[in-house]
């Protein structure tokens, strides 16, 4: 089990946790309701270390999205048509 994020803000964490899940990657988040958000910020988690690589591209690809990429494009990997801001397929993982 590997933490891959961590945020002050649970609705990150949890559109994350989505994003991850969507992609086929089991997940867990920890600290969500603990009654000290300063000390404890909700933490992302892969439950198994060989979707890690995978989950930190798809974290990556979501926080630093191309500038100026635009049009859709098809996954090579598993046909999925995807937005232009997406590098990576939120369905398999696979590189544009």
């Amino acid at each position: 089990m590997k933490k891959i994020f961590t945020s002050n803000d649970s609705a990150e964490v949890g559109l994350l946790k989505n994003m991850l899940e969507d992609a086929g990657i089991a997940c867990l988040v920890q600290n969500e309701t603990q009654p000290y958000q300063a000390v404890f910020q909700p933490e992302l988690w892969v439950l198994n270390d060989e979707d890690a690589q995978k989950a930190i591209d798809l974290r990556e690809a979501w926080r630093h999205p191309e500038a100026a990429v635009t049009g859709s494009w098809t996954c090579p990997g598993c046909g999925e048509v995807l937005e232009g801001q997406f590098i990576a397929c939120w369905k398999c993982g696979a590189k544009r």
